[in-house]
């Protein structure tokens, strides 16, 4: 994809022919951003971006081509691009969102088929006959795809192992273990209600607080929980449900607080009908987190359902 930064800041698509001459045009994995002062900005395979001189002449532009400044563009963040001699051009931070955007759109998703598969049939064997095919079907990525598409809970699954394979996270396969324990089609009922913070401090943030908060639960009741060395600890509110702390971490060390919020129904469903432990709820409410993260990141990449 070819596109041209206009003087107004907004973002113009160009057919193919008007890339500059000696530069090769840009494939249909890749995306390039004509910029001012004869520069231009080239993403390649998702997240990888060069901030190069586009030359004057053919060998002139064949040779620089790819060799300038490895940049990085994060979502609603600007980026000042240096010129010497000039003045900086500015990316503004809804210019990044539209490129990362259109780059990952085309961009095929990261992580191993293979071996997110193969570690995904050691705990769900049984769940699908898919995995227990003689033929080993399973790996193949395309054939495989026809029973993501089938299968909510196998795609699901899938995506969150793959994506958190591709960032070394193997914890996460604790997690989905406990999701399948709980029953995924658990957390798809209207009327079951969850939601979880992340804090590296004992305290969540601002936002957080106001959204216990709004749930009924006070911040002399986090402080309380806080205060209490075990983990997990629960506290239950008769008007919303139920706020369970845990201290998550390597050995005695904590890394990072988790707040889980789960309504009368939910608990009800997972505590007392499943008969699940406050550790196995922690962790399957975890889990179906991960898969919602996931399924919100697979979106922006190609083939994309």
């Amino acid at each position: 994809m070819l596109l041209e930064l206009m003087s107004n800041g907004t973002l113009v698509e160009l057919p193919p022919e008007n890339i500059p001459v000696g530069i090769s045009p840009p494939n249909d994995s890749s995306l390039m951003l004509l910029l001012p002062h004869n520069k231009y900005l080239l993403g390649r395979r998702g997240s990888e971006w060069v901030f190069a001189h586009a030359g004057t002449g053919e060998s002139e532009s064949r040779e620089h081509q790819g060799k300038g400044e490895n940049v990085f563009l994060y979502d609603s963040q600007s980026l000042s691009l240096i010129n010497e001699g000039a003045e900086p051009t500015i990316l503004t931070a809804e210019t990044v969102n539209t490129l990362r955007k259109k780059l990952l759109a085309m961009s095929e998703p990261p992580g191993n088929h293979t071996g997110a598969v193969l570690m995904l049939r050691t705990f769900m064997r049984n769940y699908h006959p898919v995995f227990s095919s003689e033929s080993a079907e399973y790996l193949d990525e395309k054939i495989f795809a026809h029973t993501l598409r089938e299968n909510p809970v196998i795609r699901k699954a899938y995506w969150a192992l793959r994506f958190a394979m591709n960032r070394s996270e193997l914890e996460t396969v604790t997690r989905l273990k406990a999701w399948l324990k709980a029953d995924p089609e658990t957390f798809r009922v209207p009327c079951n209600k969850m939601r979880i913070w992340f804090s590296i401090l004992e305290f969540p943030d601002s936002e957080a607080i106001a959204e216990l908060e709004s749930l009924s639960f006070s911040q002399l009741e986090m402080k309380r929980m806080i205060a209490q060395n075990a983990s997990p600890v629960v506290v239950y509110n008769p008007a919303s449900g139920w706020l369970i702390l845990g201290r998550l971490g390597r050995k005695k060390d904590t890394i990072f607080f988790l707040w889980a919020y789960l309504n009368h129904e939910l608990w009800n469903e997972l505590r007392e009908r499943k008969k699940l432990s406050l550790n196995d709820i922690i962790l399957s409410v975890w889990g179906e987190y991960e898969t919602q993260q996931a399924m919100t990141e697979r979106s922006k990449y190609k083939g994309a359902d």
